[in-house]
């Protein structure tokens, strides 16, 4: 897959914004709509709130480990991340979804 398109979310944290800025130096940020990928730059917890808030674009996540554990991330490398995604096995993570019906019978769904 050539991937020319990449939005990167950047956690807030001083060690994931750091790396940030390097990679926006090297790479041009799309937006999530018109991106091929979203690159996560954070920890798991940051790598979960981002897939909640983009997952309407319907895009592959890759994520950069800059947090503390990073079970669900990949090894942080600023050199050739077009190559690392491309190199990467892809995985399909399900959220857990609650659906509500109010006394109104209105329904109402989140993902945790």
């Amino acid at each position: 897959m050539n991937i020319n398109k990449i939005f990167f979310a950047i956690d807030k944290t001083n060690k994931a914004k750091s790396f940030g800025k390097k990679i926006l130096k090297t790479y041009k940020n799309s937006s999530p709509s018109r991106s091929q990928i979203i690159v996560v730059i954070g920890g798991d917890g940051f790598m979960l709130e981002t897939l909640k808030k983009y997952r309407k674009y319907n895009k592959p996540f890759y994520g950069l480990n800059r947090g503390t554990f990073g079970f669900l991330m990949n090894k942080f490398k600023t050199k050739n991340i077009r190559r690392s995604i491309s190199r990467a096995k892809s995985i399909s993570v399900s959220p857990l979804e609650m659906k509500v019906t109010t006394k109104n019978n209105k329904i109402f769904s989140a993902i945790a």
